[in-house]
């Protein structure tokens, strides 16, 4: 992934910029961030649907979004910019990420939330199929 992830940094003419990539396991990372009281204007989350750690940590989009979410939340700068979530996981909906935004960063720093799925439309028709969903916060300030 973190290949990928540079070929989209110089794919996006930003490879003069200063661009970290860090592999490691979230909720530790995050956590040595808070000790450390390093902060973040932005967060660009997406989570996996399900996964296992090197100890056998089992993680499950469903039961474990919100406890990331709210940690993550504790790293926001003062006034931060944006908190976006993007989930391929099936079966949830986009009300779910719009609560639990509404009810970690939202209710801090006080923005504007929007939440809905994504999908691809479908050639030769109308329809969309939908693959899965999203939630943004952003800062009413620009």
């Amino acid at each position: 992934m973190t290949s990928w992830a540079k070929e989209n940094v110089i794919s996006s003419g930003l490879e003069n910029k200063s661009v970290r990539f860090i592999v490691d396991d979230v909720v530790k990372f995050v956590n040595r961030e808070i000790r450390r009281e390093n902060k973040y204007d932005a967060i660009i989350m997406d989570p996996p649907s399900y996964g296992r750690g090197a100890k056998g940590e089992v993680w499950q989009f469903e039961e474990n979004i919100y406890e990331l979410v709210d940690l993550c939340s504790k790293v926001l700068s003062n006034n931060p910019l944006f908190f976006l979530i993007n989930s391929y996981t099936t079966g949830i909906s986009s009300t779910v990420l719009q609560n639990i935004l509404s009810i970690t960063v939202d209710k801090k720093y006080k923005g504007k939330l929007e939440c809905g799925e994504i999908g691809l439309p479908m050639e030769d028709s109308n329809l969309i199929l939908p693959c899965g969903i999203y939630g943004r916060w952003e800062s009413k300030e620009k």
